[in-house]
């Protein structure tokens, strides 16, 4: 009877340690481009440097602005900047990746959109809510 139940028991425990959440994930590749993306931000000295991280849509309108307001946007960006970032939850999409980040201790709320463009990811479009 004893020889039984070993087996029983080791295989129940198996079960619920599989069913156990694992408290770190690997970040997934949506999470891995926007945390370089972050990184050149923070090293960026004028939003020039940030375009090859930008969907061709976003680059389009960084060059539609005129260049005398470009560098008074990018000031306007860096003071905006949202610190303690905390990425909360990855998904997929029809055309690559949304990612809800937290930020300030989580009194910022934000949505970011990744793309695929020509077989990279690209900065899409970032909304943010206090």
């Amino acid at each position: 009877m004893r020889a039984r139940l070993v087996p029983v028991l080791l295989s129940g425990l198996l079960l619920v340690a599989a069913a156990l959440p694992t408290s770190a994930q690997a970040p997934g590749e949506g999470t891995k481009f926007f945390m370089e993306y972050r990184a050149a931000f923070a090293k960026a000295k004028a939003i020039e440097d940030l375009v090859p991280y930008l969907s061709k849509a976003r680059a389009e309108k960084v060059q539609q602005t005129p260049k005398e307001d470009r560098a008074k946007m990018f000031g306007l960006m860096k003071a905006m900047d949202v610190k303690d970032l905390k990425i909360v939850k990855e998904s997929t999409s029809p055309t690559g990746y949304v990612l809800e980040v937290t930020g300030k201790n989580g009194a910022s709320k934000g949505t970011i959109n990744i793309v695929r463009e020509g077989g990279k990811l690209k900065l899409d479009r970032e909304s943010w809510k206090q």
